[in-house]
């Protein structure tokens, strides 16, 4: 996956702009995630969901879950990626609405539904709203939400 590291300014945008990643998270990804993300010796109950097919299927899942925070770190990924080196995140919110699973081929979409303002300066950044996804080869939208980023002005 190749990432976008060009700053985009208040000026560019347009509603409906769309921007999309391409990742699958495997196994090892998971696991490589994980190994940064838990405390070691924290607690690990539920975590073979994460890792272990034969726990994952007694748990009632197809496969191996990806943990939702990193599922949501996909999310901010995809922000940051789009927004540039001089833009904010104001507020991101996200709503788990299934798991995604190990090997799922995950689109992550980020679509610009509402930008500026009145109420802002001209010389001020520009605030954009943007309708944040991951969507599976299956059409399904396990991971949604919304984003307000600051981007800076060109003048």
């Amino acid at each position: 996956m190749t990432s976008e590291t060009t700053q985009r300014y208040f000026e560019d945008v347009s509603l409906g702009d769309e921007f999309e990643e391409f990742q699958q998270p495997t196994a090892e990804h998971v696991l490589a995630f994980m190994s940064t993300s838990f405390r070691p010796g924290g607690n690990t109950a539920g975590q073979g969901r994460f890792s272990d097919p034969e726990e994952a299927r007694r748990q009632g899942l197809e496969r191996p879950i990806v943990p939702g925070t990193m599922s949501t770190a996909m999310i901010t990924r995809i922000v940051t990626d789009w927004m540039g080196p001089l833009g904010r995140i104001v507020s991101l919110d996200v709503s788990f609405r299934r798991p995604v699973l190990h090997g799922d081929k995950v689109r992550c979409l980020s679509v610009v539904t509402d930008a500026g303002g009145d109420a802002l300066e001209a010389a001020g950044p520009g605030i954009v709203w943007l309708d944040v996804a991951l969507e599976n080869e299956r059409g399904e939208r396990p991971v949604q939400g919304t984003a307000a980023v600051e981007l800076p002005r060109r003048a």
